[in-house]
């Protein structure tokens, strides 16, 4: 999705233009997306959630086992109502500052960084990223707080479900695929076991209802449904 990633800077960007798009074709090879909590209940409306085979970090899944976003029509748009932040953050994107040397313990730092070769900023005309005084505008200031606040959500949202891997409640789902003339089966992800939860000792479920855990695999479950329409 990002092809050339540079930080944005009064130096280099003075001059840069920003247009506002609706069209998705940089996301026409995303295959999936993180999803952090908040954004379960919307996106189970439309996207299946599962977990990567060697990971706990939800995701959306835009495809089965073709190689493009289904969700994205011929003419550039999204075809459901909710996109994901992962997405909607382009092409704004935050990147480590290198640590200064002798400072390897300090706090990690953030820059906000751009897709220079986005779409968004192809135009002459359009919105200024700073003003004559060096200084940030708005468009910058309000994508910063943005991605902050989803690389938090994201990083809580990876803690908690790490228990679920933890519990041991996941489980490979692969799915069969004609392949040379057989049929394959192929295993693309996990999804929550319920047996599994359901046999649980009751202080882990209590912990579950308690900290949102069993609310976002019941939705989690519920999404499972939206893969029918990757065999449709």
């Amino acid at each position: 999705m990002f092809t050339k990633i540079e930080p944005l800077s009064q130096e280099t960007h003075l001059d840069l233009r920003y247009n506002a798009i609706q069209d998705f074709d940089f996301a026409r090879k995303v295959l999936h997306a993180p999803l952090s909590a908040s954004e379960f209940l919307q996106a189970s409306r439309h996207y299946a959630i599962v977990f990567p085979k060697d990971d706990s970090t939800p995701m959306a899944m835009f495809t089965l086992i073709q190689q493009i976003n289904q969700y994205i029509q011929e003419d550039g748009s999204w075809s459901v109502p909710y996109i994901p932040a992962h997405i909607r953050r382009y092409p704004f994107v935050l990147a480590k500052v290198a640590s200064e040397e002798g400072k390897e313990n300090e706090e990690t730092r953030y820059a906000l960084c751009i897709d220079r070769d986005a779409p968004h900023f192809a135009a002459e005309q359009g919105d200024i990223m700073f003003t004559a005084n060096g200084e940030m505008t708005s468009i910058g200031q309000n994508a910063l707080k943005f991605l902050e606040t989803f690389q938090q959500e994201l990083h809580v949202t990876q803690l908690l479900c790490r228990e679920l891997a933890e519990k041991d409640v996941l489980i490979p789902q692969s799915i069969n695929v004609e392949q040379d003339g057989q049929t394959v089966s192929v295993e693309l992800f996990r999804i929550v076991d319920m047996g599994k939860v359901n046999a649980l000792d009751d202080a882990t479920l209590a912990k579950w209802v308690r900290n949102g855990l069993l609310g976002l695999i019941l939705l989690h479950v519920q999404s499972l449904a939206n893969l029918q329409a990757f065999t449709r």
